[in-house]
């Protein structure tokens, strides 16, 4: 959540974004998981076997966190969003004549998607 918001406050969206962060990650546990794949091969040791095993153990386990922050991520930024265009497809917008009223002042238009409420100051 802290870096949802951070990244809301300097406005580093689009930065943060652009450095696929996830996406490098994921890669870089599949070049690792394709080595210890191929070690598994060319090799048959009880040890070597051991020890691809912890490895893979331990690379799934990571995986699986990465995941998770991931999902986090993604979830805590939908409270921070501002700007409808960042919406899922399938968001509706208010009619222009709803957005401001006496008690509307701020002109706040509201935008609901299934049973949620997203809000826009």
């Amino acid at each position: 959540m802290g870096i949802a918001y951070i990244l809301k406050l300097l406005d580093q969206y689009s930065a943060f974004d652009s450095l696929h962060w996830f996406q490098s990650v994921n890669s870089k546990f599949n070049r690792e998981e394709k080595a210890v794949k191929d070690s598994k091969q060319k090799e048959s040791d009880v040890k070597l076997d051991q020890t691809n095993t912890l490895t893979m153990k331990r690379l799934n386990q990571y995986r699986q966190e990465f995941e998770l922050l991931y999902y986090s991520l993604s979830s805590a930024r939908i409270f921070f969003r501002t700007d409808l265009e960042d919406l899922p497809v399938g968001v509706e917008k208010a009619p222009v004549e709803a957005q401001s009223s006496p008690r509307n002042p701020r002109h706040v238009v509201y935008v609901k998607r299934k049973s949620f409420l997203f809000v826009k100051f």
